[in-house]
């Protein structure tokens, strides 16, 4: 009978072996690595009175929403077998959630290029902010690829979220930074920012257009 540490070993080598079986294994830190994050950020908003770092902790704490709703379509489908909750319509389904998503985020940003960001991560809290961007940018970057490679929708959907969450979580520190070490009130800053969200917001859009369409296709 293989002991507990032997038995611990083998889940570890097949979790390695399975990029899909990870993600989903991962999630569940990664989730609440970015409940913290968001309480930072929002913490942030509060203490500055920043509208801006309300909205984006707003915009985060949705994703993490949409982690748990990814999950537990997943875990509906493996039980209940219904055409309703296949995991081609739950995918479906994220990506129209991740295009209204984006309409909302695309006004934010908007609003936010007529009126001004000018607000930044009080005393030391932005190299803490910035370490976790860091990382978070890199595995999102590093398992785009390879969650489109395992033809899975829920690790695709995890995988897209991650990357939706580095690129909110990138857009607060940028303008953190510009606000720190720059002049907020040029209208270089200003563009910087609107031309960093508007691709945040194009990308966004191109990932759940192509999902939508390649899910769509799949179904006829």
């Amino acid at each position: 009978m293989a002991s507990v540490p032997d038995k611990l070993k083998h889940l570890i080598h097949d979790l390695n072996d399975d990029f899909t079986g990870k993600t989903i294994v991962l999630s569940v830190p990664s989730i609440l690595g970015s409940i913290i994050y968001a309480a930072l950020t929002a913490w942030a908003a509060a203490i500055s009175r920043s509208l801006w770092l309300g909205f984006m902790t707003a915009f985060y704490v949705v994703t993490v929403l949409m982690s748990i709703s990814v999950l537990g379509s997943a875990g509906i489908s493996a039980v209940y077998h219904g055409k309703r909750f296949t995991r081609a319509n739950n995918y479906k389904r994220f990506c129209i959630r991740m295009i209204i998503f984006d309409i909302f985020f695309g006004l934010t940003i908007l609003y936010f290029h007529f009126h001004g960001i000018h607000k930044d991560y009080p005393g030391y809290t932005i190299y803490l902010s910035a370490l976790y961007v860091f990382i978070k940018v890199y595995f999102a970057v590093v398992n785009m690829y390879r969650a489109h490679k395992t033809k899975s929708y829920t690790t695709i959907a995890l995988r897209q979220i991650n990357a939706i969450k580095a690129l909110v979580s990138l857009l607060i520190l940028q303008n953190a930074l510009l606000s720190r070490f720059g002049n907020p009130n040029t209208d270089f800053t200003r563009n910087f920012n609107s031309v960093s969200g508007a691709f945040a917001f194009l990308f966004i859009l191109l990932m759940s257009t192509y999902g939508l369409i390649v899910v769509m296709k799949e179904r006829t």
